[in-house]
């Protein structure tokens, strides 16, 4: 289905304005960055591919080695003390909470039908179903 020519304008004027945010393109820079950095893309790829395998092999039942989990622990040390990889993470987060905010309001609009407020979207405390009642 293709949104009415006034929904698209007006995604068109929200995308306009996010790329001109200066927030967004000093996170997208943060993150082109990272990507330009051979050394620190392969490490935080090494990183997150032995989490994967040491995540697999715990839910098929097994211990991951002592060798392993060092071996981890080791890469999320020296991705955690690597600039490029923290600035990277920092701007995934702004990032990802922006597209929460939109995503936010725009799901509740659908939903509700109306224009909903900061409160509606993003409820204070934890509500119901969150299993801690």
């Amino acid at each position: 289905m293709k949104a009415s020519p006034q929904i698209t304008s007006k995604i068109v004027e929200l995308c306009e304005t996010l790329v001109s945010d200066a927030e967004v393109q000093s996170a997208r820079e943060k993150a082109e960055a990272f990507l330009a950095d051979e050394s620190a893309v392969s490490l935080y790829r090494e990183m997150a591919t032995l989490g994967r395998s040491l995540h697999q092999k715990q839910h098929h039942g097994e211990e991951p080695t002592g060798e392993e989990v060092s071996r981890f622990t080791d890469l999320q040390d020296k991705c955690e003390e690597n600039q490029a990889i923290s600035s990277f993470l920092e701007a995934q987060d702004i990032l990802r909470g922006i597209a929460e905010v939109v995503n936010g309001y725009v799901g509740k609009s659908l939903e509700r039908g109306k224009v909903p407020t900061e409160a509606e979207v993003f409820p204070q405390g934890c509500g119901e179903g969150c299993g801690c009642h």
